[in-house]
């Protein structure tokens, strides 16, 4: 049953390798709290003193780790059906 072409199947495969490789990364150096990754924070307002302000940090860095993993498990999941397709659209491609 297959729903899509050999090339999309293909484009799709190769794009969530790549999406899943990068969010990986991403959410590795986001949970090391790696400090290029400081201007990416979701962190507004003032702030007292600087333990008010280094709690937000660590709380949007945890935050956006954690996005970054829920993204990857998505990429697994398109990565899962593109291979999918891509071996029923081989197989018809073979017996014909």
């Amino acid at each position: 049953m297959a729903f899509c072409g050999y090339k999309l199947s293909l484009c799709v495969l190769i794009i969530s390798v790549w999406g899943l490789f990068q969010l990986l990364i991403m959410g590795v150096f986001f949970y090391t709290e790696n400090a290029s990754f400081l201007e990416d924070l979701p962190i507004d307002g003032t702030f007292e003193n600087t333990k008010n302000y280094m709690d937000l940090v660590r709380r949007g860095f945890k935050t956006n780790a954690f996005n970054c993993f829920i993204a990857a498990c998505l990429y697994i999941a398109t990565l899962g059906v593109s291979a999918w397709q891509f071996y029923l659209n081989q197989k018809t491609t073979y017996q014909v």
